[in-house]
């Protein structure tokens, strides 16, 4: 192997976002074929969830909360809009339109649930419920890290993975 090889090994093994990609990936494939029935993707229904959790969020609230671009967050709620499955109401733009689910919207969510618990319980069992919690905690320091991080890194520092 060479140096250069070597190193991007070093990056597959070491650097938690190249990983967490990977895993990322992983759970969206998963997650879509268990919501694949329903007509839905692991995506869209992560934004149902956004929207029907929350009071009548915005588009600017759901891409905060999500940590997303909110201009592909509205491609993807228009997707929704017409499906019939969200509307929006109020004021203008994307810090002002109000997102709430419609009748469609919760029946599907209503069927989603069900789809989303036998996953997340088939998922639970093959990791092992205690290793499940501790990911999730883990996933969850990493975040809050990694936002910390970046509050350090200035804009023209290219030293970091």
């Amino acid at each position: 192997m060479t140096e250069a090889s070597d190193l991007y090994r070093r990056v597959e093994t070491e650097c938690p976002a190249f990983q967490a990609r990977v895993t990322a990936r992983a759970l969206t494939r998963y997650y879509n074929a268990c919501f694949r029935p329903l007509g839905i993707t692991a995506e869209q229904f992560s934004l149902l969830v956004g929207i029907g959790g929350s009071h009548e969020p915005t588009l600017a609230e759901l891409a905060a909360r999500a940590g997303v671009d909110a201009t592909t967050l509205s491609r993807s709620v228009k997707s929704l809009e017409r499906r019939g499955l969200v509307r929006n109401h109020g004021g203008r733009g994307r810090a002002g339109k109000r997102l709430v689910l419609t009748d469609g919207g919760r029946r599907l969510m209503d069927e989603s649930m069900a789809a989303w618990e036998r996953a997340r319980v088939r998922l639970a069992e093959a990791l092992g419920e205690e290793a499940s919690r501790v990911a999730g905690r883990v996933m969850s320091q990493l975040a809050v890290a990694a936002q910390a991080a970046a509050s350090a890194v200035s804009p023209t520092d290219s030293s970091g993975t």
